[in-house]
């Protein structure tokens, strides 16, 4: 009987313990069913691996299927040049000559969208990345022929092109950096990126537009014209530079993928490939780190120059007008001064050199250029005639003979003064040319034009012109002195052809 108990007490346990599992489970169930339930991990070591794969899960670039075959097959369409390939690198070509002749950079660009040469730079590092020598050779040939076409044509176009001044757009392609190394690297992986996934619309286009590889063809092009062998070798660089990071953005990312290689070598042959690859890598890119920190060193001196005259030189007298030239040296740097309106003796020069250590230029020498003081003439003059002319009144009648001197040339100014309105075949209309400076050169502010005369030693006046000019403030101290030439240069021949004026030189002063 107590058995009979003991049982059905058991039994009604278990029943209990049954209802509660399938009450926990049904609790269980019901949480993860509900999605407004969030289970929050408490384990350190759980939230770390979880976030470490999310993070692999949106960097990873595996995790994707490539169609090998598809890709290496467009890319061996890409290094193809010929029938209409060639003729659309030759139009590029023209456009990119043009746009540097002009420094146009809208023409530039609109060159760098249409021009085929990215094609066989990836097919070199395409080639290299899957060991098939066949698609390498041809890619090199195709480069060749392509280097070999732009040259001829940027040669010819500046050969025959009747403007030969340097501008900016060229200059900017004559000294390469390491941040141009920067720029061709990280635009050759995009490019790379974007080719093996098949989405070519939008990156393309920008790689073609940052890697920049038709401008410096074409300023090659123009340094062989010019018989400037520098500015050829500046190009020339650089475009190895890019052309260089982009195959080996490709090579690497070709191995990172694992693309199929097309023939095997033995691991001796293939790590001589990879030291190979690396020291020449090393060799090709060391000379833009040289040249970068140049540029670094060279921006440094200037500005400090340019601090340097704004708070020390120009902070002298508040109506002298400084022009500087500034020449950067490892050994022998310098700042000349063109100044007018003031005379800085040598007391004003020692002051000025004094303070050169506080800018970081007390290595930096100080030339003046500046025409003699004119007190100081007189005071000699004065002193000479009395010391050679002993007698009553010599120092009134050389002031009466001074007065007349200067009525006498303020006559002669006047009566040329007259004479040139009266010739309406020497007017200029500074109005107009004023506006048409504004328009062809925006990177000034404002710009002055003075006219005035002086008169020599032998009281033959001439007449000269001052121009003075403020600059944006986001044109930089490199481009300014080229500037300033440029306008000089295209003033004189506009006082030359529309007023008959000849000028041996127009002074361009910057005021800010």
């Amino acid at each position: 009987m107590s058995e009979m108990i003991e049982d059905d007490n058991l039994e009604g346990k278990d029943e209990g313990q049954n209802k509660d599992n399938s009450s926990a489970n049904s609790k269980k169930g019901n949480r993860k069913d509900d999605p407004t339930k969030i289970h929050i991990e408490t384990n350190p070591v759980e939230i770390i691996s979880g976030t470490a794969g999310f993070i692999r899960s949106i960097l990873s670039l595996r995790n994707v299927e490539y169609d090998h075959k598809t890709v290496i097959e467009s890319v061996k369409e890409g290094i193809v040049f010929k029938g209409y390939n060639v003729y659309i690198l030759m139009f590029s070509i023209l456009i990119a000559s043009i746009g540097l002749n002009v420094d146009s950079t809208a023409v530039i660009i609109g060159a760098m969208l249409i021009s085929p040469l990215m094609g066989p730079i990836k097919g070199v590092g395409f080639g290299v990345g899957t060991n098939d020598f066949r698609l390498l050779l041809d890619s090199l040939k195709n480069l060749g022929v392509t280097v070999g076409i732009s040259l001829a044509v940027s040669v010819l176009y500046f050969w025959v092109t009747p403007i030969h001044e340097m501008n900016d757009n060229i200059f900017a392609r004559t000294e390469p950096s390491f941040l141009d190394v920067l720029i061709a690297l990280f635009g050759g992986l995009a490019g790379v990126i974007a080719h093996t996934q098949g989405k070519n619309d939008t990156v393309i286009p920008g790689v073609a537009i940052a890697t920049a590889l038709m401008p410096p063809l074409c300023t090659a092009g123009y340094g062989i014209a010019e018989g400037n062998w520098h500015y050829f070798a500046g190009a020339s660089y650089l475009f190895l530079l890019n052309s260089l990071m982009i195959a080996g953005s490709t090579f690497f990312f070709v191995r990172y993928l694992k693309f199929p290689k097309k023939e095997y070598l033995t691991p001796k042959i293939e790590k001589r490939v990879r030291v190979y690859t690396l020291v020449f890598t090393i060799l090709a890119v060391a000379p833009s780190g040289y040249l970068f920190y140049k540029m670094t060193k060279r921006s440094i001196f200037e500005g400090n120059s340019i601090d340097f005259i704004n708070n020390v030189v120009k902070k002298t007298d508040e109506n002298i007008l400084v022009t500087p030239t500034y020449t950067f040296d490892w050994n022998d740097s310098k700042i000349e001064l063109s100044i007018t309106n003031y005379f800085a003796d040598n007391k004003v020069v020692n002051m000025w050199n004094r303070q050169k250590s506080n800018y970081d230029l007390q290595d930096v020498d100080i030339i003046i250029h500046q025409d003699e003081d004119v007190n100081t003439i007189v005071q000699e003059a004065l002193f000479e005639y009395d010391q050679n002319n002993r007698g009553a009144n010599t120092l009134a009648e050389l002031l009466s003979q001074r007065e007349n001197d200067l009525l006498r040339a303020n006559q002669e100014i006047e009566d040329i003064q007259l004479k040139i309105l009266d010739d309406k075949s020497h007017q200029l209309e500074f109005d107009h040319l004023l506006a048409g400076f504004k328009i062809d050169y925006p990177e000034y502010k404002q710009i002055y034009i003075n006219e005035s005369f002086s008169m020599n030693s032998e009281n033959v006046v001439d007449t000269l012109y001052l121009m003075s000019v403020e600059f944006d403030e986001n044109v930089q101290p490199s481009q300014r002195l080229d500037l300033n030439s440029r306008i000089s240069q295209r003033f004189k021949l506009e006082l030359h052809q529309k007023a008959g004026i000849v000028q041996d030189s127009v002074r361009v002063i910057s005021l800010n």
